[in-house]
């Protein structure tokens, strides 16, 4: 059979049963891989889609050539799956704005005020090495009469936590309930994103 067709039995005009090739969308073996990355199981698909695990497990392995009907309810149960799956991409802000250790509170507050923002991730080197927030500003004013004069790395906090660009939501609004932000990192550990509470609910 050619790749990428499926045969279906039909009649022609003097009612002689003849094969047509009917285009298909995508190769059944994809599918594996499309579930695979959704973190979905067989018997989640099947249920979604009205097959028996049975039947998803022949078609991933190329066992069985699958009626296009069928092979498209495959399909939307997968589209519908990943409208569901939100992940820490979907919902991250981007550019990340930062500061170095270096930089004086003064100019935290005034960058903190223009973009809006009440927290700044601290990088130094492309590496994140602490954050400051508006909450932990009027902690340290308590310490610091010269609070303004300051450098970030002596009213710095720790880290904000970091997840993957794939990370799934759910995990991400867990660490959000301690925690004001959440940092975003592409495959290389770059930072290319951050989440907080108000992303989520822009959902």
């Amino acid at each position: 059979m050619t790749a990428g067709l499926c045969d279906r039995p039909t009649k022609n005009s003097k009612g002689m049963r003849t094969v047509v090739e009917v285009p298909r969308p995508i190769d059944p073996l994809i599918i594996k891989r499309i579930r695979k990355e959704l973190e979905i199981t067989q018997e989640e698909l099947a249920r979604k889609a009205g097959v028996t695990q049975a039947y998803i497990a022949k078609l991933e392995a190329g066992k069985v050539d699958p009626r296009l009907s069928t092979f498209n309810r495959i399909l939307q149960a997968l589209l519908e799956y990943k409208k569901i799956r939100k992940k820490a991409s979907d919902v991250m802000s981007s550019p990340v704005i930062y500061v170095r250790p270096s930089t004086r509170v003064q100019e935290v507050i005034r960058i903190m005020s223009t973009h809006n923002i009440s927290q700044v991730p601290v990088l130094d080197g492309g590496k994140v090495v602490g954050s400051v927030t508006e909450r932990s500003l009027v902690r340290k004013s308590l310490e610091f009469e010269d609070i303004y004069e300051r450098t970030v790395r002596e009213v710095m906090d720790e880290p904000f936590p970091i997840v993957n660009e794939d990370e799934d939501l759910d995990v991400v609004k867990y660490l959000l309930e301690e925690r004001p932000a959440v940092l975003v990192q592409n495959k290389s550990g770059e930072v290319v994103g951050i989440i907080t509470r108000v992303d989520v609910f822009k959902l």
